[in-house]
């Protein structure tokens, strides 16, 4: 196990070897995402490394949104749409409805289950014919950590 070293104000300093032109590429992202510090964008990175182990497990359960962009004149796609949802309606909470133009519609879906019962769902949602871009966004409601999967056709 690695030392500890705390100072008076809670937080643990430890230093970072990185090659200059490695260090300079990431000062130009954080830059550009608005980080006011370096510290704060390698926080931001270790919980999310920390967080790609909720998002292993597919017994975790998670709330999230599936976001999908469809075109409603291809074939069948919203009587498919539908069916899937009615399959998978204990999963889904709310659905909101956005006509974007006169051909696609966006259609938002709050969900919560397990992982890899959310994942499926977006799979069988992407996979359907007319469906141009889908995206589950999700939340552990035990520790706040997000995670994004997105589908593009």
């Amino acid at each position: 196990m690695l030392p500890l070293y705390m100072d008076m104000d809670g937080v643990t300093r430890i230093g970072v070897s990185l090659e200059p032109e490695l260090l300079k590429e990431f000062d130009d992202v954080i830059m550009k995402k608005g980080y006011v510090s370096r510290s704060e964008a390698i926080r931001d990175l270790v919980r999310d490394a920390l967080a790609e182990n909720e998002w292993k497990n597919p017994d975790q359960f998670m709330v999230g949104i599936i976001v999908m962009i469809y075109d409603h004149t291809v074939g069948s796609v919203k009587e498919r749409l539908m069916n899937i949802q009615h399959d998978h309606g204990h999963s889904i909470s709310t659905t909101i409805h956005v006509h974007l133009d006169h051909d696609r519609c966006m259609e938002m879906l709050l969900v919560n289950g397990n992982l890899g019962e959310l994942k499926r769902l977006t799979d069988e949602i992407t996979s359907v014919k007319g469906v141009l871009r889908g995206k589950l966004t999700m939340v552990s409601p035990s520790t706040g950590n997000m995670h994004h999967i997105g589908h593009r056709h």
